[in-house]
């Protein structure tokens, strides 16, 4: 869903494409425009492209809006592709890669009376998310040492390996070194990640292991955290998709991890 903050439906593609590209302005920084619509004849339109190339997604995006009322049909996309390659997701690097065909659009009015335009329906849809393991651990570095500096520690190095246990399950072993003064500690943490076949995704295996004594109260300091972690699931169908559903979800893991999701409206 986008709120589109107007109060009559667009016009025109061009009207569509500039209230689109105000709207995710609020969800990344970049210069160049974000929305490109082609269309021979408004509102069918040949492709919503969405361009989020090299943005920075610095704060955490706001609440969808709440849809009142029924909602109509606004418009629809033979193909509706997203691009964010490059990107910066709050210190993390990401590649994500998303095209949809056969968009039906919906359009809405919030509490405040303006447009939320909603995708009601969706023939096929795919989406993928990589990230290259080094450049994981470099943000680790960079998001943990911005962390932990306030407290005279200095994290000197990660090592994070990654390992399919599955189609849908991932493990990972994330090795940190890190000083505090003339003090040197390491300490290794594991987790595993599994989504079963009704889309619940749950943490299990979260274990801290550390060496010498700097290390030792380390990992007693994260265990109540980690105890809080272990087991716990999350639906992922629990997510406001509105009438799309989930189809598939894969995990491939090399010197890339990708994740891989399938989605779509039921076929009537």
């Amino acid at each position: 869903m986008i709120a589109l903050h107007c109060t009559q439906f667009l016009s025109s593609k061009d009207e569509l494409a500039q209230a689109i590209d105000r709207a995710l302005r609020r969800l990344a920084q970049k210069s160049e425009p974000l929305v490109n619509v082609r269309s021979r004849v408004f509102p069918y339109l040949d492709e919503i492209a969405i361009n989020f190339d090299r943005a920075q997604f610095d704060s955490r995006p706001p609440a969808p809006p709440v849809v009142v009322g029924e909602t109509k049909l606004a418009c629809e996309a033979a193909i509706v592709t997203l691009s964010a390659r490059n990107v910066s997701v709050r210190g993390v690097p990401l590649d994500l890669h998303m095209e949809a065909r056969d968009v039906v659009f919906h359009q809405g009015r919030d509490g405040n009376s303006e447009v939320v335009l909603i995708a009601h329906k969706v023939r096929d849809g795919q989406i993928v998310v990589s990230a290259a393991q080094p450049d994981l651990e470099n943000a680790i570095v960079e998001i943990g040492g911005r962390e932990a500096r306030p407290h005279g520690i200095v994290i000197e190095q990660v090592r994070l390996t990654m390992r399919a246990c599955g189609a849908r399950s991932i493990a990972a072993d994330i090795g940190i070194r890190a000083r505090k003064f003339l003090l040197r500690a390491k300490i290794d943490i594991s987790v595993q990640l599994d989504i079963d076949g009704d889309f619940v995704a749950k943490i299990s295996k979260l274990k801290c292991k550390s060496h010498g004594a700097i290390g030792s109260l380390a990992c007693s300091a994260l265990e109540p955290y980690l105890r809080q972690l272990e087991g716990r699931t999350l639906s992922l169908k629990s997510l406001p998709l509105g009438e799309i559903q989930l189809r598939d979800i894969r995990i491939a893991v090399a010197d890339i991890i990708e994740l891989t999701i399938d989605f779509g409206t039921a076929q009537s």
